[in-house]
């Protein structure tokens, strides 16, 4: 019986999850239980059901008769398709299922106009490797352990051509202590391990304690030709600045600063308090939001070996939480 591939229907979702966490204990085999919940607990039924309702969705099965045998989890964010998760069960391949799924992730990125897709892979998956290529994927980086704590490939296939340079400008600014340097840095990093032309500046007050602190930040697949700019896409503010605006596209604002009109305004420091007991954890719950917000994938992402050994586990779940965070 020839399987069938289509979205991903809230009478799948029971099925689905079933595949997904069996895929998980396979993938990582070697891990200690508690890596490989790490990896689970971004899934529920509950937030399937929600993600299904979002136009930047794209989750799909492959059934044979009523059983779900695959599955690809992937969402589009600014004109770029990322495969977060895929997998065929186990009994069911070598019948040309994982190449049909892709193939109909990549057609609803092109339907739905994004320029790129994107997946990360394990270095050791071969086949799947050999599967991408097939598909027109490439290598475009390598990521090392020492930097997300697993090794990964990042492979990208071109859709379509871009009309114009595609630049993205960040400003993140805060008070010194918020650890916009430290945001600044994390994501600079992050983006040129992904193969991205990145430029950042940083400009602070020359006094130690209660001065400002901003971040540029610009990253590009083409060559960047001047690290400074007059308008943002994104600003991040933790503090209101008493010297500047930061003109911007959009912004998001610390929920507690009293004026000034934004797209979302996010309690960063009450949630830094009433969730993990300190207000330290505001840069880490931010961040989180930033990467959700330019498109990284946290998925498959383990922060453990690259932040500091206090507060690991807090700061490893503000990050999570700073991601999937919902007003």
């Amino acid at each position: 019986m020839d399987s069938s591939i289509t979205k991903l229907r809230e009478k799948d979702v029971e099925a689905t999850l079933n595949l997904f966490y069996k895929s998980m204990e396979e993938i990582h085999p070697n891990r200690p239980p508690e890596d490989i919940q790490h990896f689970k607990e971004g899934y529920n039924s509950a937030k399937l059901h929600k993600r299904l309702l979002s136009e930047n969705c794209v989750y799909l099965v492959a059934k044979e008769g009523d059983k779900v045998i695959g599955y690809v989890f992937a969402w589009i964010t600014e004109g770029v398709g990322d495969i977060h998760w895929f997998a065929v069960d186990m009994d069911y391949r070598g019948r040309g299922c994982g190449h049909k799924l892709l193939e109909k992730a990549l057609q609803e990125f092109q339907s739905r106009e994004c320029h790129e897709g994107r997946v990360f892979i394990y270095p050791q998956d071969t086949s799947t490797i050999r599967l991408l290529e097939h598909l027109g994927f490439f290598q475009k980086a390598y990521i090392e352990e020492k930097f997300f704590g697993i090794d990964l490939v990042l492979m990208v296939k071109a859709i379509a051509k871009p009309l114009r340079p595609i630049v993205k400008r960040i400003v993140l600014a805060g008070e010194a202590g918020q650890g916009i340097k430290l945001m600044a840095h994390a994501l600079a990093s992050i983006l040129a391990k992904m193969g991205k032309e990145v430029a950042m500046n940083v400009l602070y007050d020359a006094t130690v304690r209660g001065g400002e602190i901003t971040a540029e930040l610009l990253f590009s697949d083409e060559k960047i030709e001047s690290p400074f700019f007059e308008k943002a896409d994104l600003c991040l503010e933790l503090a209101k600045s008493t010297r500047r605006a930061f003109p911007a596209e959009r912004h998001i604002l610390e929920a507690s600063i009293p004026e000034g009109a934004a797209e979302e305004k996010i309690p960063f420091g009450k949630e830094a308090v009433e969730k993990f007991g300190s207000p330290i954890f505001i840069n880490m719950i931010a961040l989180g939001r930033l990467l959700k917000d330019i498109g990284i994938p946290i998925d498959k992402v383990d922060f453990r070996s690259s932040l500091p050994g206090r507060f690991l586990d807090e700061n490893v779940r503000a990050i999570k939480y700073g991601y999937t965070y919902q007003d």
